[in-house]
């Protein structure tokens, strides 16, 4: 499994907005900096993490971009979900089997289906109990250790 480099740059990047003091706004182009990521694809993500709801912006010199909400309460499968394309490993309704003529015939009796759809749950649970909160924590103990 491989996830999208827009999922893996944005959880960098909204991890150190965890970290920061969250009544202010941090500049994009810090933001780009500090975690080597090109401003242009940043800004990509960011507009559609501000539609979301996860992201909020403002435009001048002291502008920039901070969490619409607290880092306990924006979950990775939060960020997973607006990025990435599926929200399922596997899609058997487009999938080869189907012979692109919609849902695979043999959807009822495939126990390769099952696991597939077992694997994305877990997944999905995986992302769903990590929250920005944990991983900035996280973030601050490697660093912590590193200095040491």
């Amino acid at each position: 499994m491989k996830l999208s480099t827009r999922v893996r740059y944005a959880v960098r990047a909204l991890t150190e907005l965890a970290r920061q003091d969250h009544n202010k706004y941090v500049p994009l182009r810090k933001l780009a900096a500090s975690q080597q990521l090109s401003m242009k694809y940043l800004e990509q993500m960011a507009v559609q993490l501000k539609i979301a709801g996860i992201l909020q912006s403002v435009r001048g010199a002291e502008g920039g971009y901070r969490l619409a909400k607290s880092p306990s309460e924006i979950t990775i499968w939060d960020i997973y979900s607006v990025l990435d394309v599926a929200t399922e490993l596997v899609d058997c309704r487009n999938s080869n089997c189907a012979d692109g003529m919609g849902e695979c015939s043999r959807t009822d009796s495939c126990a390769a289906r099952e696991l597939w759809h077992d694997l994305s749950t877990a997944v999905k649970e995986v992302l769903e109990s990590r929250t920005l909160a944990q991983m900035a924590q996280r973030e601050d103990q490697i660093e912590s250790l590193q200095s040491t």
